[in-house]
């Protein structure tokens, strides 16, 4: 599964805690500029279609899927940020 990492955050002294938000594809059809000016209502509706957008992204940056703690070594050696797009495999392990 590939998540989008969203926050980095340091815990203790060596471990990391990666939050992670799933990546998926909401494409938007963007109008074309002169039929914008054209009539007032589709300026009015596009002015509603960019604040959905802004509200769509601020939720999804505040909610995590999921998140994992990874040791501080690894996290170096990786070089994570935020914005990265990482892929988890869940493995069983037996006991």
């Amino acid at each position: 599964m590939k998540y989008k990492i969203v926050k980095i955050e340091l815990k203790e002294d060596n471990l990391v805690v990666l939050w992670l938000r799933k990546v998926s594809s909401n494409a938007t059809i963007m109008p074309k500029i002169d039929d914008l000016f054209s009539d007032p209502a589709k300026l009015i509706e596009f002015g509603k279609h960019v604040s959905m957008s802004y509200a769509k992204a601020i939720e999804d940056m505040i909610q995590f899927d999921a998140y994992f703690t990874i040791d501080y070594d690894e996290y170096n050696l990786r070089d994570l940020k935020v914005g990265d797009i990482v892929e988890v495999e869940i493995k069983q392990v037996e006991r």
